[in-house]
C-alpha cells in the first residue's frame, strides 16, 4: 500500500476507534454523554459561555451539527441558550448547574482516560505526532 494511502487509512481508523473507545468508557462510567457532547461541554467548562458559531469553530464542525449537539445537551439539562440582546439570530450557550455539578469528576475522568490511552507512548513521540498532525491539518486548509 502506498505510504500516503496507509497514513490516511490509519488516521481515519484512529479517529473512529478513539470515538468508539471514548463512547464505551463514558457509558461504563455512567456518564450520559456522547464523545462529541463531552467535548462540547469541556470547551464550555474551559472557555465559558459562547455562541454556537464559536463552538462550531472550536470543534471544526458545521453549524448544523453543533445545533444538534446543543439541542441534545439542552434536552439532557446540561446547557441553555440565551438569546443575544443585540442580535436575535444569535444564541449564547451557557452551562447549567447540572453541568457544573459534574465538572470536576467528569474532567478527571477525561484526563484519566487519555492518560491510559497514551500510557505506552513517550512524550517525544507524542509531540512529534502532534506536530505532524498539525502539518497535515494545515495542508488541508
Amino acid at each position: 500500500m502506498l505510504l500516503s494511502k496507509e497514513i490516511v487509512v490509519y488516521l481515519n481508523l484512529a479517529g473512529c476507534r478513539v470515538k468508539q473507545y471514548t463512547s464505551n468508557l463514558l457509558r461504563k462510567n455512567n456518564i450520559n454523554l456522547t464523545p462529541e457532547q463531552f467535548l462540547t461541554i469541556d470547551i464550555l467548562w474551559n472557555q465559558g459561555a459562547m455562541s454556537q458559531t464559536s463552538i462550531a469553530e472550536q470543534m471544526q464542525k458545521d453549524k448544523n451539527s453543533v445545533t444538534q449537539l446543543v439541542d441534545a445537551l439542552e434536552n439532557k439539562g446540561y446547557v441553555t441558550r440565551v438569546r443575544d440582546k443585540n442580535d436575535r439570530r444569535s444564541n449564547t450557550v451557557v452551562l447549567t448547574e447540572k453541568a457544573e455539578k459534574i465538572k470536576d469528576e467528569t474532567k478527571q475522568f477525561g484526563i484519566s482516560m487519555l492518560d491510559e490511552l497514551l500510557k505506552d507512548i513517550d512524550e517525544k513521540e507524542l509531540r512529534d505526532f502532534l506536530a505532524t498532525l498539525k502539518k497535515i491539518t494545515e495542508a488541508m486548509k
